[in-house]
């Protein structure tokens, strides 16, 4: 076996069965670690349909990868997932000599069944990342040239009137927040009744019981520190003028929760991706405003968004990707992407949710591991994300101090 890392093979196989580099065939390749085998993930790939099943192509398809990684050893859980996202192992019976190669496979359920659960119950680790490499193929950013659609559709976002936006008393109270004027701010939150309510419930919170109840916003700025302050102004701006929209199907409360379960473990994650503390606001919105496509396309092709969740709301990543592949004219990512630049969003913000090459690569790291603990945190059926099967206990605290807020929203 090669000593290698995690790799992805993009490849096609031919009628006659050869397999050469090009394009319809994914394999995410995981070498055995901690405890759990290698694992061989195969599958079609999302976007260039082969117009063949998994099944069909799976002997060449191993052939194929294993040349390419070194033969495998005995504890290779090898496995595709057909069109339907149903995971089954393949055990493959070698013949040939001098070099090994597939004579014939055979097909065998997972334990506990054909799903996602039952493939990461027997492959762990090694799975949650091979499932993730699939993923990301099929998540990469589309090029709006290549699709005259994608134009009308990146057009519309941008010329709807009604996108969701910080509002001007976030702006007020940002420049308050940097003067450290506390009076300031209360002022300004005074003017906005459904935020004013929400920061005094919080401040009235169990947590806060020993300085005893309040009506004050100024004593609620105190209790509650002005950087969370900021926080919760900047989601209740946004978050208050979209609790329902044009599109019945879309959970409206559930995009929140998952947007700010996201800012949170964001935030949370900073120390361990070398993020510095002066920008924790940056790290928290760039977590926050991450699938802000999502709203947007909510309200500006409702159709289309209901269309998507009736197909496979609660379906698993692979079956989402290639949903989306199929419906929306361009990613989701390249609508958020489009409407940060609307809004003149910090650059780091609009790099981190474009999924750009900077040298802050930690940035979009941090954020892909955000995500995938808030999907576990509060799932939110749009994302193709495989949550994390245990969430780190920074980002529960940092999730937790929001439970209040979020009670009475």
């Amino acid at each position: 076996m090669l000593d290698m890392d995690p790799c992805i093979f993009q490849f096609e196989i031919a009628v006659d069965g050869a397999a050469r580099a090009g394009f319809g065939v994914i394999a995410a390749y995981v070498p055995a670690a901690e405890g759990w085998p290698a694992v061989m993930v195969l599958a079609n790939d999302p976007c260039h349909d082969p117009g063949r099943p998994i099944e069909t192509m799976v002997p060449a398809a191993i052939q194929y990868v294993l040349a390419r990684t070194g033969f495998a050893e005995a504890s290779l859980c090898c496995v595709a997932i057909d069109a339907w996202g149903r995971f089954a192992k393949v055990v493959p019976h070698w013949g040939g000599s001098p070099t090994p190669a597939v004579a014939r496979i055979e097909f065998e359920r997972f334990k506990t069944g054909n799903g996602v659960e039952a493939f990461l119950a027997e492959t762990g680790a090694a799975g949650e990342v091979a499932l993730e490499m699939l993923a990301s193929v099929g998540e990469a950013a589309g090029t709006p040239e290549e699709t005259p659609t994608a134009l009308e559709f990146l057009g519309a976002v941008e010329a709807h009137g009604n996108l969701p936006v910080p509002g001007a008393i976030f702006r007020q109270v940002q420049s308050a927040i940097a003067a450290g004027d506390a009076r300031r701010i209360a002022t300004l939150l005074q003017s906005d009744p459904v935020i004013a309510a929400s920061l005094i419930n919080y401040a009235n919170a169990a947590k806060f019981a020993g300085g005893g109840r309040t009506s004050s916003i100024l004593k609620a700025v105190q209790r509650l520190g002005i950087d969370f302050v900021q926080r919760v102004v900047f989601v209740a701006s946004m978050m208050m003028r979209y609790r329902k929209g044009r599109c019945a199907a879309f959970d409206y409360r559930g995009y929140w929760m998952n947007a700010i379960a996201t800012g949170s473990a964001m935030r949370a994650l900073m120390p361990q991706f070398r993020i510095p503390d002066a920008m924790a606001d940056d790290a928290f919105a760039a977590g926050l405003v991450s699938s802000i496509g999502w709203l947007a396309v909510s309200e500006t092709y409702p159709a289309l968004m209901a269309k998507y969740l009736d197909r496979c709301g609660s379906g698993d990543p692979l079956t989402k990707i290639r949903a989306q592949r199929e419906i929306f004219p361009c990613s989701i990512r390249l609508v958020s992407e489009r409407y940060l630049e609307l809004f003149s969003f910090p650059e780091i913000v609009l790099a981190t949710v474009a999924g750009k090459a900077t040298d802050q690569r930690n940035w979009g790291e941090c954020l892909a591991h955000a995500m995938r603990a808030a999907q576990r945190l509060a799932p939110f059926d749009c994302l193709a994300v495989l949550p994390l099967a245990e969430v780190p206990p920074p980002c529960l605290k940092e999730w937790g101090n929001w439970q209040d807020f979020l009670a009475g929203v």
